[in-house]
């Protein structure tokens, strides 16, 4: 069609032509047709799809493993909650879709180093210990003032609780032991992220301190690299950026008149020290608030020569929990918002981390608490994982009948004759270039449709048993249950592989 104008001929007819020079050595092809104003359709022989069942049973655990990413030294930087209160549903979001993207980047040959920025410097701190301070104060004055904008929920009763019984503050002077509540509670609150981090699935392998960055001296030492640019000038008293040239809306402080550096100060030298790790790619996951701040923070790398697509950053939505109809805003722990704590007691790991991604990051996210508990293919993690298990029992079935599943499909594919058959082959033939893709797009919430997909096409497939015993996997004929064994065994092994690269389990039985 796009040849039409300039040949001056028919679509059909330049089609024809195509089609009639078209070489096939290899007898790839079934037939080629054409249709429409001048599609050319392409059938492929069935034997080259049964194909895939052999890729699939030979590889088990590594199919849809790749080397794309042997060259790449990839950092992922994700959740970096403050350490002033417990993990909401937000950074849950976040933590589910960076150690998903962790996993399939290392399955796709990507070295992946996962990194948790702890912002233990600044004022938030510094708040954190003012309100624990108040907490203890207001044992013996009820009418201590509490900070203005200090931090609620019954957690930091329990940080001053702990901390009065690992030491006597009565003695201290106000600032002194508003600094060692401070200190202490940070402490104990990452020890809190950390096992709730643990129990949700997901590990780092470096934990980057705010605080050290300070203390190494890494923030002058980007002055002077900066400034050795020329993108530095003094206006006012404070020291600015020349972001503003490379795409930024506006300069931007970096020291201010009193000599303090700011935040974006301490974030451009995190940012630089990474590239300088040798990492070919960085992502960062952040949440949708920091949306003004991305093009900042590229701006100065850009300012160093770094290239604009090296940093990466997804901005993780809001995520609304409902229950009976209502939406539910407030913890009884934390106060202001659902801890991801309360949230994995209600629904569990496997359906949390499910479910945080069925859609986009950029998308908000409401999740049903009555649909995700339910033990029925209404819930989108249990409709997945009863698939691998309802082909466990299958197999176990076939097993107790003598009928071993094969490790070839060598002369028995014909048997597999039914379109749906085809359908479920093309469908697993898809994964391996469906992680490929998400490692270019990051689009990690691709791999949850892809085995809701992937189940229910299986689920299909099974129900037709039976309306029709013919249709059965394990029939009385048993080269066909030979044939439709090593279909449903393709099935299990790639929802298998799937689900561990979601960081959800695999069930045999349910």
């Amino acid at each position: 069609m796009t040849l039409a104008a300039g040949q001056k001929r028919n679509p059909r007819e330049i089609a024809s032509v195509i089609v009639e020079h078209l070489k096939d050595e290899k007898d790839f092809f079934e037939n080629t047709r054409i249709a429409g104003p001048g599609f050319i359709n392409f059938t492929i022989h069935a034997e080259e799809w049964c194909q895939i069942l052999d890729q699939i049973l030979r590889f088990q655990n590594d199919y849809g493993r790749s080397e794309m990413g042997r060259d790449e030294k990839v950092l992922l930087e994700f959740v970096s909650a403050n350490p002033t209160g417990p993990l909401h549903l937000g950074h849950g979001r976040g933590a589910a879709l960076g150690d998903t993207l962790c996993r399939i980047f290392s399955f796709c040959g990507h070295q992946v180093v996962r990194e948790f920025y702890v912002n233990d410097a600044g004022l938030q701190i510094r708040m954190l210990g003012e309100s624990i301070w108040a907490r203890l104060k207001q044992k013996e004055d009820p009418d201590f003032k509490f900070p203005e904008n200090g931090y609620h929920g019954e957690y930091i009763l329990d940080l001053a609780d702990t901390i009065s019984e690992k030491i006597d503050l009565s003695s201290e002077e106000p600032d002194k032991a508003v600094a060692l509540c401070a200190q202490n509670g940070k402490e104990m609150m990452l020890k809190e992220i950390q096992r709730a981090l643990d129990r949700f699935r997901v590990n780092f392998d470096v934990w980057s301190s705010e605080d050290d960055l300070h203390a190494s001296g890494l923030l002058d030492q980007t002055l002077d690299s900066i400034q050795a640019r020329g993108h530095l000038y003094e206006q006012e008293g404070a020291v600015w950026i020349k972001t503003s040239q490379f795409g930024d809306d506006k300069d931007r402080v970096i020291r201010k008149s009193d000599g303090q550096y700011t935040y974006f100060a301490s974030d451009i030298s995190y940012h630089l020290e990474k590239h300088r790790r040798g990492f070919t790619k960085a992502i960062n996951i952040w949440g949708a608030d920091h949306h003004g701040y991305v093009p900042r923070v590229k701006a100065a790398l850009m300012s160093h020569g770094i290239p604009e697509n090296w940093l990466s950053v997804l901005l993780i939505q809001l995520v609304k929990l409902w229950e009976n109809g209502q939406e539910l805003r407030m913890s009884k722990r934390a106060g202001s918002f659902v801890t991801l704590q309360e949230l994995l007691d209600e629904v569990g790991v496997d359906a949390a981390r499910f479910v945080f991604l069925t859609k986009s990051h950029d998308s908000p996210l409401d999740v049903d608490m009555d649909l995700v508990k339910k033990q029925d293919s209404d819930n989108p993690v249990y409709y997945v994982q009863y698939a691998h298990a309802r082909i466990c029992s299958i197999i176990r079935k076939a097993e107790s009948e003598g009928i071993a599943v094969l490790d070839r499909a060598d002369g028995i594919w014909e048997k597999l004759a039914l379109k749906e058959e085809m359908a479920i082959i093309r469908t697993m033939s898809e994964f391996p270039a469906l992680l490929e893709d998400i490692c270019k797009t990051l689009e990690a919430h691709r791999l949850t449709y892809y085995l809701t997909h992937l189940a229910a096409s299986f689920h299909r497939y099974f129900n037709m048993g039976l309306k029709n015993s013919e249709l059965r996997v394990v029939t009385e004929d048993q080269t066909l249950t030979q044939a439709r064994l090593i279909l449903v065994s393709g099935v299990k092994i790639v929802i298998a592989n799937g689900l561990r690269l979601l960081g959800v389990s695999a069930p045999e039985k349910m």
